[in-house]
């Protein structure tokens, strides 16, 4: 279970990065399952839960603020669950700053909530 909601945090966190600037483009949709399963070197499935939590907070119009808060709730709740040390902390910015990347150049919005994961996962 834990696994399974890591990966649905990734897929918040995914989302937050493309909701940012405002508006998703189809460009980073398309690259967010392809970097998920590059990053995290995931099966199928384990991509799926990335891409179906995404897919849910857009079809539900969450806010930037509850996609991200959600990410973070999880991740600190399941740390012990699942390796989330450095390195994974590492790829999880990476897999960020990549999506924020997909459509240009990554803007101010983005490059806030990228600096708000990274201080805010140095307390687990």
């Amino acid at each position: 279970m834990a696994k399974e909601n890591i990966h649905r945090a990734m897929g918040s966190l995914a989302y937050a990065i493309a909701v940012a600037d405002g508006v998703i483009q189809e460009k980073e949709k398309e690259v967010i399952l392809n970097l998920a399963t590059k990053e995290f070197q995931l099966s199928d499935t384990d991509s799926e839960w990335i891409n179906a939590m995404f897919t849910q907070l857009e079809v539900q119009n969450v806010s930037l603020n509850e996609a991200y808060s959600f990410a973070i709730d999880t991740l600190e709740a399941n740390r012990h669950d699942y390796d989330f040390d450095d390195a994974m902390k590492t790829r999880c910015i990476s897999f960020m700053k990549k999506i924020a990347d997909a459509v240009g150049e990554i803007d101010y919005q983005e490059t806030s909530v990228i600096d708000r994961f990274t201080a805010d996962i140095t307390r687990f």
